[in-house]
């Protein structure tokens, strides 16, 4: 076999392991990444970006009740789902000729195929073998195949086929445990689809607050989403052109009769690796890794969601990840903060949580204080209709130090970044109350709630 050496290669082009790249030849490395699809991994091509356009388009038909109040009125409005496909294939298009732009610029080396490794610094893709003494395993996710009777039919999907389909079902299930689901029903139910929301979970985001998670059910229920919780599906039948699925709460069992199934379970790449000429388990749920994004294995990083839980599969958390793997095998000391990653969820409202719930805090042996600003009382949010917003702030006791921020509202995920700094930074209480926030914003009530978790609230009743 020929061999090309390099000082680093990474096996994967998608949200990790297109950065990591980046990282390591700015750094001054020779960099090959291997990917066997299209450069930008499941974020830009099947998930985050495609999804994100969507969720854009369902924010806009969620306004037009607002507008309503406003006085803005709209005599019809026309949903043109094949031209919403069309313009994010554009976009998505745009999107890898960046990427290629990039790599050209850092003269990093795009090798198309399937990469397994071949024992120690040896990647082998199509029967040619790269060597490097340091690599990164950038695989991504896969859709898990369901397990239940009748999941065979071609009307039980993923959401890639949501992708690619002229026209959305009437009724549709979906079914799911991560943050993924929600945004997809909530897409779905503002595009004309009656859906139904199925989560083994007890609730939705059920590591989060519970004003978080009951504001959010609050307000997906009144949009017309059924939800049922500690739900699984049994069955699925097809009888003439619909799918009745037969669905179990302990002991109950209940039908519910759609169109579509769409099932929505991940977990790591991680099959056809090799992980196991370097001693990892190909078996497992996912790669284990220090804060250095370091495996068990001499030279090998794992970043991503093959590195982490389904719950833990965000794109910038990979693209973190992907930067402090990088820097580590080009020599550098870094560390990944878990502390500061955004758990966020483009519903409208949006969810984005930072850190430690109050619960969580409490269980790593913190003295708690927290504080919490609803929207409602917040002058933008009363504008534009945030009854159910909500900041909330856990910290602990001794220094006030930001343990963690949890919003619920209309551009949380962009005040997310904010909440990341203060956490980062280690910011106290005391620094955040009299912090100077524009008004009027929504992000004012990040101070608000800091002022509330200190006794001295300005605004608030």
């Amino acid at each position: 076999m020929s061999r090309e050496t390099f000082d680093l290669i990474v096996i994967g082009g998608g949200a990790g392991g297109v950065p990591a790249a980046i990282r390591a030849a700015q750094l001054g490395g020779r960099v090959a990444v291997i990917e066997q699809g299209h450069l930008g991994g499941l974020c830009m091509n099947k998930g985050c970006i495609p999804f994100g356009h969507m969720m854009a388009a369902s924010h806009i038909l969620g306004s037009l009740s607002l507008a309503g109040e406003m006085g803005i009125h709209c005599s019809q409005v026309n949903k043109d789902y094949p031209r919403l496909i069309e313009r994010q294939t554009e976009l998505i298009a745009f999107m890898r000729q960046g990427v290629k732009g990039m790599f050209k610029k850092h003269k990093i080396q795009s090798v198309k195929g399937r990469g397994k490794l071949e024992g120690p610094g040896a990647v082998s893709v199509d029967g040619k073998v790269l060597s490097a003494p340091k690599i990164i395993l950038a695989g991504g996710g896969k859709w898990l195949d369901p397990v239940f009777p009748g999941s065979d039919l071609k009307e039980v999907s993923n959401s890639d086929d949501l992708l690619k389909a002229k026209k959305l079902p009437g009724k549709c299930l979906v079914y799911g445990d991560g943050p993924f689901i929600i945004q997809i029903a909530q897409f779905l139910q503002r595009f004309g689809c009656d859906t139904t929301l199925v989560t083994t979970q007890r609730s939705l985001l059920s590591n989060e607050s519970k004003a978080i998670r009951t504001r959010l059910k609050k307000v997906l229920s009144k949009e017309g989403i059924h939800m049922l919780m500690d739900t699984r599906i049994v069955s699925v039948e097809k009888k003439k052109s619909d799918l009745h699925c037969l669905l179990q709460k302990g002991g109950k069992e209940e039908t519910k009769v759609v169109e579509r199934v769409i099932v929505l379970n991940r977990g790591g790449a991680l099959e056809g690796l090799g992980l196991d000429t370097v001693g990892l388990d190909e078996t497992a749920e996912f790669i284990a890794v220090d804060d250095h994004m370091r495996t068990t294995a001499e030279g090998i990083y794992a970043i991503g969601d093959v590195a982490a839980p389904e719950t833990n599969h965000y794109s910038h958390s990979a693209t973190a990840g992907g930067i402090v793997a990088a820097e580590n095998a080009m020599g550098s000391n870094a560390r990944f903060d878990s502390r500061s990653v955004p758990r966020v969820c483009f519903t409208r409202p949006q969810v984005a949580c930072i850190g430690f719930t109050k619960k969580a805090a409490k269980k790593a042996g913190y003295d708690v204080m927290t504080g919490s600003a609803p929207l409602s009382m917040n002058p933008f949010g009363m504008l534009t209709s945030q009854n159910e917003g909500i900041v909330e702030i856990i910290s602990e006791k001794k220094y006030g130090e930001i343990l963690g921020i949890h919003i619920l509202g209309d551009g949380a995920c962009e005040m997310a970044g904010q909440a990341v700094l203060a956490i980062q930074m280690e910011m106290t209480l005391e620094e955040l109350a009299r912090a100077q926030f524009p008004h009027p914003t929504l992000s004012e009530s990040l101070p608000e709630a800091a002022r509330d978790a200190l006794g001295w609230p300005i605004y608030l009743p």
